[in-house]
């Protein structure tokens, strides 16, 4: 019923081509907030086989408060030395729009090389917006931030408790963190298309497929739970209703 990293296929596939890895810290669709150990071992597998890390920390400050987020870098100081991360405040204060990525590289030769290329193609400014947006969240948002995860946990337990009383075939992974939740839809026993086209034509709900998330995605979807409850409640019913219609 849960999630874990595969270290024994992880390294069945790595061979000499091989030289970045994306870790998604915490996880998506998975909603998973990476164990500190898993975070050790990850870094020793890699930098045994000199990968490079991306570590996308895009949903860090969404961690619910019984789950610390462990940043990759900050786990050893192997994991810093082989590794880039990429934050944002988009996904949390929703101002994906303005453009507010950033970088961070401890170790100081891959910083140099980085951001040596980032310069030279004009990549490294962002708009005004951008910054007076990134610091407004994270000077003033703290307590936006904590009202948001709350609401949010409580639209998780809102669709867990749904789908156990209404829609026993859709099993909820309940996240650790995020706004996205994995949808287990294997004991409707559906194709792929088909499980697409009950959402979407039946339902009218716009999920994305889990599909796209590769190998053992099928027979599942993503729902975005960032939303007024009684949007999440009016879904649930349409779902409910295409289900039962069927």
């Amino acid at each position: 019923g849960v999630y874990e990293m595969d270290f024994e296929n992880l390294e069945s596939v790595i061979d000499e081509h091989c030289k970045v890895l994306i870790l998604c810290n915490p996880h998506n669709p998975g909603g998973i907030v990476w164990k500190k150990d898993t975070l050790v071992k990850l870094a020793e597998v890699c930098a045994q086989h000199d990968i490079l890390v991306i570590s996308d920390e895009i949903h860090a400050e969404m961690a619910y408060p019984q789950y610390t987020h462990h940043p990759f870098a900050t786990v050893s100081e192997t994991a810093a030395n082989c590794s880039i991360t990429f934050m944002a405040p988009s996904k949390t204060f929703n101002i994906a729009g303005i453009v507010t990525s950033y970088s961070i590289i401890p170790n100081a030769e891959i910083r140099e090389k980085f951001y040596s290329f980032m310069e030279a193609g004009e990549f490294n400014a962002g708009t005004i917006f951008a910054y007076t947006a990134t610091e407004a969240a994270y000077t003033y948002g703290a307590e936006w931030l904590q009202q948001m995860r709350m609401y949010i946990t409580e639209n998780v337990r809102f669709v867990d408790d749904y789908c156990k009383s209404k829609l026993p075939k859709i099993k909820v992974y309940p996240p650790q963190a995020s706004f996205l939740v994995w949808l287990d839809c294997r004991d409707l026993k559906l194709s792929q298309a088909d499980l697409v086209s009950l959402f979407q034509d039946k339902a009218g709900l716009l999920l994305n497929d889990g599909s796209m998330f590769g190998p053992g995605g099928e027979g599942h979807m993503r729902l975005n739970i960032g939303c007024p409850r009684s949007v999440l409640s009016s879904a649930l019913d349409a779902l409910k209703k295409a289900i039962d219609k069927k």
